[in-house]
């Protein structure tokens, strides 16, 4: 009977759950909701069956988020390995977090979809969720804030608390507290370090295990950063705040980049940043971006064919000085449409790929049965922006929609949808050079 019922629940749902993305989420106020995923998966050749249970719970502050994620092979039969060890059932946390980081203290354990520091100058909306649900990382965030003298506030960030790789730690204070000066008193000043200590740890997930064996360092290769950054209101009330800031960082044994200066305009439903950025040689900015667990260590080839590795680090020493516009638009309406554009231009003597350009739109429709829709895209570091061609080298796009399947909107059906364009010279094949992603849900609230 049991593997009667396994059997329909899996061949009812036949889907291709490939490159996944994170847990699927739905806008709901309750304390508990469960979401389901059925499909087909491949690990190290072999095919499984996987049925995939997300569970959320929340009390007061305190949230958890479990991803319990069950294969099968053939003949029905749990994978038992996943299951045999502690390290197995640390890895079912999707999540565990007390507060917001507006809060006196808080801290988030588990998966980073999106963290920045500062400006973004060397952290911007870093993932360690890249590689996920085959590679579960165990980040952690502890950070807090003191009412004070400086009201000085701190955050410390590790990608994986086991290995300690990609580590963050900023701070900032009010410097001038008590100046007599108007709006003088709510500058802050900021500092921050970034690490990872072994860029190569990524060659096993990115490199098949025969090239991996023969291409793996013998060492580690690590990468520092420090910054500084500054932020100063002009006019703060509550329809309108508008300022100036400036940040600088630099690469230890590398390069060095500025934000000097930076505006911004914050009309409530409108904010609008635009700033002037200089790069030195050896310097990129966002070193720890969003794809940066994939990019940061890659396979290169020399000019007779030979397969070799490089750092993102290693690959900058060739990066020269650049100068331009950095600028984004965010907006907010009827707290159900979300947008953001962002973009860059960069110019520089030997320069060629200085323009990228980012987009996300998030509808909370609540019209009907349709509950949400979500469509992002970006093309980071390309000759031409070409507004009008979406299929270009180095460019990627996702799409999702959430239906409600009853009116008291307690069940859910979610579709997500992307595509990773190759990079390559010349012409994107759009069937040919396109890395696809599909995968369906349902999920419950209670």
């Amino acid at each position: 009977m049991k593997r009667g019922l396994l059997y329909f629940v899996l061949a009812a749902l036949p889907l291709l759950l490939a490159a996944q993305d994170m847990p699927f989420n739905v806008k709901t106020n309750t304390n508990y909701s469960v979401s389901s995923l059925v499909g087909k998966v491949e690990i190290d050749s072999v095919k499984f069956y996987q049925l995939r249970l997300i569970q959320e719970f929340k009390y007061k502050k305190f949230g958890v988020g479990l991803d319990l994620d069950f294969l099968f092979d053939r003949d029905y039969h749990l994978k038992n390995s996943d299951w045999d060890n502690i390290g197995d059932i640390l890895d079912k946390f999707y999540y565990f977090r007390y507060a917001e980081n507006t809060d006196p203290v808080f801290f988030h354990l588990g998966g980073f979809p999106n963290y920045s520091i500062g400006n973004g100058l060397v952290m911007l909306n870093y993932s360690n969720m890249h590689f996920y649900p085959d590679l579960r990382h165990h980040g952690i965030l502890l950070g807090g804030r003191l009412n004070t003298f400086l009201q000085p506030s701190f955050e410390l960030f590790s990608s994986d608390m086991k290995k300690n790789q990609i580590v963050a730690f900023s701070t900032h204070v009010h410097p001038l507290p008590d100046s007599t000066l108007k709006y003088v008193d709510q500058g802050i000043l900021g500092f921050s370090l970034y690490t990872d200590r072994d860029q190569y740890s990524n060659l096993s997930y990115i490199l098949p295990d025969s090239l991996y064996t023969e291409l793996k360092p013998g060492k580690k290769d690590n990468v520092l950063f420090w910054g500084l950054d500054y932020t100063q209101p002009i006019v703060k009330n509550d329809k309108l705040e508008y300022g100036v800031y400036t940040e600088i960082a630099q690469m230890i044994d590398g390069g060095t980049g500025y934000i000097l200066p930076g505006v911004y305009f914050d009309f409530d439903v409108v904010k609008v940043n635009l700033e002037y950025r200089r790069h030195g040689d050896k310097f990129t900015p966002g070193f720890f971006d969003h794809f940066y667990e994939e990019e940061r260590a890659i396979q290169d080839t020399l000019a007779d064919g030979t397969p070799y590795i490089i750092s993102k680090q290693e690959a900058l020493q060739s990066q020269k000085a650049s100068y331009g516009f950095y600028g984004k638009v965010q907006a907010t309406i009827a707290q159900r449409i979300k947008t953001m554009i962002a973009w860059q231009n960069m110019y520089g003597d030997e320069l060629k790929d200085g323009k990228s350009l980012w987009f996300d739109l998030k509808v909370d429709t609540r019209y009907k049965r349709l509950e949400n829709v979500s469509f992002s895209y970006s093309k980071t570091s390309v000759e031409k922006l070409s507004l009008g061609k979406i299929a270009v080298p180095k460019a990627r796009l996702s799409t999702g929609v959430t239906m409600s399947l009853n009116e008291k909107r307690r069940w859910f059906f979610i579709a997500k949808y992307s595509e990773k364009y190759k990079d390559k010279e010349g012409e994107i094949k759009w069937w040919k050079d396109t890395q696809r992603s599909f995968a369906l849900g349902v999920k419950f609230t209670f």
